[in-house]
């Protein structure tokens, strides 16, 4: 939640984009209660921008002080010491979801899994005049195992889905996420998650599974 959503314009001119509000809830009190309702009572919050108003009850603030030159991996690597050798679920402060996402990331398995929105052309066509103008390429294997993601797509052929926000990771895929970032060269505090993601395909080391959100 450290970021402002500065492409919402005016929406986040005064607040952090995960307090935009849906039927009297911000998106945060929203993903809170979710969280809770499927028995996950340890959550900290990642802040920045405007910190003073994300402020949640029985919650842990992580401060990330260079938010405004940093991205989400580098939020999430503000963390580190946090989630260190626990199962944990990442979540962007600025989606919603219901209470099936987050079962089927908590009975998954894989080192690393992520759930992913099939219907995305139908969504993507409401927001742009041509949605591959803003998606990104989403390809699986057999196994529902992440083989590419983040890159330009020139045709809806490369797109399988949408990466939405929501991540899963056990012990060893949380390693081998810290070992990636660590050796990337340049250092980029810039990185998008997607662009880490593949670069963790790249590497070949742990699996990064998908779920297809129901």
């Amino acid at each position: 939640a450290a970021g402002r959503g500065s492409r919402m314009k005016s929406l986040t001119s005064d607040k952090p984009k995960g307090l935009i509000k849906i039927k009297n809830k911000s998106l945060i009190e929203l993903q809170i209660s979710i969280l809770r309702a499927c028995n996950i009572n340890e959550i900290a919050i990642v802040t920045g921008y405007k910190r003073e108003l994300l402020v949640f009850k029985d919650t842990t603030e992580i401060y990330n002080k260079n938010w405004l030159n940093t991205n989400m991996v580098y939020s999430l690597i503000c963390a580190k010491e946090w989630i260190e050798n626990s199962r944990f679920i990442v979540s962007y402060s600025d989606i919603f979801y219901e209470q099936i996402s987050i079962k089927l990331l908590k009975e998954n398995k894989h080192p690393i899994c992520i759930t992913y929105d099939q219907n995305w052309l139908e969504l993507w066509s409401k927001r742009f005049k041509d949605p591959l103008s803003d998606a990104e390429t989403f390809k699986i294997d057999k196994s529902s195992n992440l083989i590419e993601i983040g890159q330009k797509p020139y045709s809806n052929d490369t797109i399988e889905g949408q990466y939405m926000g929501l991540l899963k990771f056990e012990p060893k895929g949380w390693k081998e996420f810290n070992k990636v970032f660590n050796n990337l060269m340049p250092k980029n505090d810039e990185i998008s998650m997607t662009e880490m993601l593949q670069h963790i395909i790249e590497h070949n080391k742990v699996n990064i599974n998908c779920e297809k959100n129901i």
